[in-house]
């Protein structure tokens, strides 16, 4: 099998990149999973509704039952909470949204637009071959060899298939996220919850279909990392919390589905070389306290169509720019990060504070 392009994951980043250039190539789409399953970043920044929109996804979007996002309240640097208001935002309102809704609108429209998406299929080899790749991939049992001219790795942060040619994977620390996803439970309309504590921090948020997400970030070689590990435990610890405990007393919370999986930001050394992109997580992934990831996952996606499109039309620094673009955004969510996280000063001699200082 010929194609100009071979995308490995039909997430976000990788459906997008898919559905933008399909309509101009021949795309291959390789997924894993048969479908999207649920998992923890549900939110979008109001700016997302420009790059749907010019991606012509805005008004199926807006029909999928997403649920707008009004108000950020936490309690960050002190003990009172405060509230930032989405009034206050030229880009509007944001979206808690429905992750698995979104996703299988994304593959479906790659699809319409020309992608050959193939899903399950699971690629066990990325090698060079002359001036392209070739990529070796299992499904129902079978072992496939597609070639492509280019190659996108849209397949995580946990992604490895371009290591031989990306040079490392940094990674910022060792961040990790237990969530609790539960039906029937009560949290304020319209309003994302951050709250700080001694040894990380927690996040809340309504999510469609009447259900709600809590979540505790911490290192995982912190000893209060061990509290992820039942949920009994990690909700004790969110019941004694000044501002979100009282929000949790619903029985729903302690029947809830529980997960765990790692939320540090990480980075490729380079995003793009000499026929080859990384997009999405793979190129960058964020810390959840920027509240970009989903957004980030989107614009790369795009980005990295528009920059493909563009060396294929003979632009010999089309790849370059791409992966300076990456690096750029890199450093600007680095010290916003930092900055943020300095904010916090009341719990400066816990390790988990002191090594964001």
């Amino acid at each position: 099998m010929q194609f100009d392009a071979i995308i490995v994951g039909a997430g976000t980043a990788g459906s997008v990149a898919a559905l933008n250039l399909a309509p101009f190539r021949r795309v291959l789409l390789l997924e894993a999973n048969a479908a999207p399953s649920w998992r923890i970043g549900e939110s979008l920044p109001g700016a997302a509704r420009h790059l749907l929109s010019d991606m012509g996804l805005l008004d199926a979007f807006v029909r999928s039952g997403h649920l707008p996002r009004h108000a950020l309240r936490s309690a960050w640097g002190g003990p009172e909470p405060e509230i930032r208001d989405a009034l206050a935002s030229p880009d509007g309102h944001g979206w808690q949204i429905d992750r698995v809704v979104f996703e299988r609108q994304m593959r479906d429209e790659a699809s319409r637009r020309g992608a050959g998406l193939l899903s399950p299929a699971k690629v066990v080899r990325v090698e060079r071959a002359g001036q392209g790749w070739r990529v070796r991939f299992e499904r129902q049992g079978r072992t496939y060899r597609a070639e492509s001219r280019l190659l996108i790795d849209a397949a995580g942060r946990g992604s490895r298939q371009l290591t031989s040619v990306a040079g490392p994977r940094h990674v910022h620390d060792k961040l990790a996220c237990a969530w609790i996803r539960a039906r029937n439970v009560a949290l304020p309309a319209g309003c994302v919850q951050v709250e700080a504590e001694a040894d990380g921090w927690w996040y809340a948020a309504p999510l469609p279909e009447q259900a709600g997400i809590l979540a505790f970030h911490t290192d995982a070689d912190l000893p209060a990392a061990r509290d992820g590990r039942t949920l009994p435990l990690l909700l004790a610890r969110a019941r004694r919390l000044p501002m979100l405990g009282g929000l949790l007393l619903d029985s729903g919370w302690d029947h809830g589905e529980r997960g765990y999986c790692a939320a540090q930001g990480a980075w490729l050394e380079t995003a793009a070389g000499e026929n080859w992109l990384a997009a999405g997580d793979a190129a960058l992934a964020f810390d959840p306290i920027a509240a970009q990831g989903l957004f980030n996952a989107l614009y790369l996606g795009l980005s990295a169509a528009e920059a493909a499109q563009r060396w294929f039309e003979g632009d010999g620094g089309a790849l370059s720019g791409y992966a300076a673009e990456v690096a750029r955004i890199r450093d600007a969510y680095v010290n916003h990060r930092a900055a943020f996280y300095r904010q916090e000063v009341r719990w400066a001699d816990r390790r988990f504070w002191a090594t964001r200082h």
